[in-house]
């Protein structure tokens, strides 16, 4: 047996997936660096917090804008598009500390925009093209493992950081040095992103994801729960260091062990689903999100803020993991780029309305209102997913 055969029955998937998960990683650790401070880079800047919302919503609109295009012409081109958007990637970070307007900051967050659409969308197309419906659920969870680990040594860097300088720059010129290194892993260890499939084998993908009832329900669920994904990435922070009084340090280190939890529930969910169904695995773990999300509003100290972070990790694996999963079962392989690209469409666009929410709902009511609406709307997908999702012994080819 080969090693890479050897590999491969070790972990339960293509090991390719492992070393592109690596890259992609690199990628996702050089955003976590500043990314759970940019409200309050934001804030620092001189914009107030009723205005913060508008960088957001920028960034969701032309990141919803070009994603469906970009899967597109991943599945007509191949997935090796990418390399170029994580060398935009890394000049946009490192031009966040070079920005001394409102307007530059603006064009700023279009172009970091558009390379997210160009990448992360993209790059699990990708990983559904390495995967099969039996061991897709793991390959999603790996994924999606490698992202959140990716990610929990960044937030804690990067409070350091910025307790250590009084500023962000050092926290953009870091971050900016990742992108690269995952732009040279893949064009030197991966190297082959796939080619692409013919104009007459793609036909028009819109109609067929259309007239899928399931993968439009799931549409459904990523404009919620990215609508309250993204209120929640503006009023945590703020709600963290302005209402309960904690450092930079300390939410670094919230954000840390929500990354273990998060990573530890990744993986189980998305092994489960591939044994035990999507659907049930999809919903289960929401219930623990909402009820995170409520007792986040409601902490009152530090230790009940770490307390319910811990569920809102535990609940929200889905994301990443059975949500794609279920995607790559149902959609047909030329279309997956496309179909990924959807996806990330719907997640901007409840991104985009989020920030608004949140900084409307904050500047009248407070910082925990915004957090009590959020879980209601995880409570309300909830029961879209239960009662308009098909059971887990249906096939999906019935609804393709």
């Amino acid at each position: 047996m080969t090693p890479e055969k050897k590999a491969r029955q070790m972990v339960g998937v293509d090991i390719t997936i492992i070393l592109f998960c690596i890259a992609v990683a690199l990628a996702m650790f050089g955003e976590s660096i500043y990314i759970v401070f940019i409200p309050n880079f934001f804030s620092e800047s001189g914009i107030p917090v009723a205005e913060i919302g508008i960088f957001f919503t920028v960034f969701y609109v032309v990141n919803a804008l070009i994603s469906i295009p970009a899967g597109y012409m991943s599945d007509r081109m191949g997935r090796n598009i990418m390399i170029f958007s994580l060398f935009v990637l890394s000049v946009t970070i490192f031009s966040y500390s070079l920005a001394d307007t409102r307007g530059e900051l603006l064009l700023l967050r279009a172009l970091h925009a558009a390379a997210h659409a160009f990448i992360f969308p993209i790059s699990r197309a990708y990983v559904m093209d390495k995967s099969t419906e039996e061991n897709r659920g793991r390959a999603m969870a790996i994924y999606g493992v490698s992202f959140t680990v990716a990610g929990m040594l960044g937030p804690l860097i990067g409070g350091i950081m910025r307790e250590q300088t009084g500023g962000f720059d050092l926290l953009f010129h870091a971050a900016a040095i990742f992108p690269l290194l995952a732009a040279v892993f893949l064009l030197v260890v991966v190297r082959d992103l796939g080619k692409g499939f013919t104009m007459e084998k793609m036909k028009v993908p819109t109609r067929d994801l259309i007239i899928n009832r399931p993968f439009t329900v799931l549409l459904a669920m990523f404009v919620v729960l990215y609508c309250v994904s993204s209120v929640m990435t503006i009023i945590v922070p703020l709600f963290a260091i302005e209402g309960l009084g904690v450092s930079y340090v300390f939410l670094g280190i919230v954000s840390m062990c929500v990354g273990i939890v998060l990573t530890i529930s990744q993986f189980t969910v998305g092994t489960l689903s591939d044994r035990h169904g999507r659907k049930k695995l999809l919903i289960y773990p929401f219930i623990i999100y909402a009820a995170g999300i409520f007792l986040l509003g409601s902490s009152v100290n530090s230790s009940m803020f770490l307390g319910a972070y811990m569920l809102i990790g535990i609940g929200a694996a889905p994301y990443t993991t059975v949500a794609y999963s279920i995607i790559g079962d149902l959609v047909r392989e030329e279309q997956w780029g496309t179909a990924s690209g959807a996806a990330n469409s719907a997640s901007n666009i409840g991104m985009i309305f989020g920030p608004l929410l949140a900084s409307a709902l904050g500047g009248a009511v407070g910082l925990r209102m915004p957090l009590y609406l959020c879980s209601l709307l995880v409570v309300i997908t909830i029961a879209m997913l239960f009662i308009m999702l098909p059971p887990d012994n249906r096939r999906a080819a019935e609804f393709v």
